[in-house]
């Protein structure tokens, strides 16, 4: 009787670590994948992982990518949140592991262009244009990413 005790007591022991284990494991990103469900967790905290590519020579940001960084690659801006803290800038080529939020901006063909150009006369007399910016610039371009930034609350450098 006192040994079934015993295992009820540490099984449910077991059960209880393993379920707030996972309640707590977070999905870890890469560029890659943060670039791809960017649209999904922009404005909610993540983890992301990379390699440092560069870092301004101040510490004010840094640019992480998948791996060492060829010309071409998908690479991610990291500034600190709130400018909170400074990276470490001597640690080019090292993986990091951070938390943080990202924020996207998608092109958006119709901003690029000249108003001038585009700016249409009513009868009234007041001025609208041609091109106005849609109400989700995301779906409106087809989700074409143009570039991301990574807002960091910590930082652990692995090397």
């Amino acid at each position: 009787m006192r040994t079934a005790k015993l295992l009820t007591f540490v099984l449910a022991a077991v059960l209880i670590s393993l379920v707030a284990t996972a309640a707590l494991a977070k999905d870890v990103y890469t560029v890659k994948s943060m670039a791809g469900d960017v649209s999904k967790i922009q404005g909610t905290e993540i983890t992301v992982e990379g390699t440092i590519v560069g870092a301004c020579k101040s510490g004010c940001k840094m640019w992480i990518a998948d791996g060492q960084y060829k010309e071409g690659d998908l690479f991610t801006l990291v500034r600190a949140k709130d400018d909170a803290f400074k990276f470490d800038t001597k640690k080019t080529g090292a993986k990091v592991t951070m938390t943080g939020f990202v924020v996207a901006k998608y092109k958006d063909y119709c901003g690029d262009k000249d108003k001038k150009d585009h700016a249409e006369h009513k009868e009234s007399g007041e001025v609208k244009t041609s091109c106005a910016a849609p109400v989700d610039v995301e779906s409106a371009t087809k989700g074409e990413l143009e570039e991301m930034t990574f807002f960091a609350t910590t930082v652990k450098y692995i090397d």
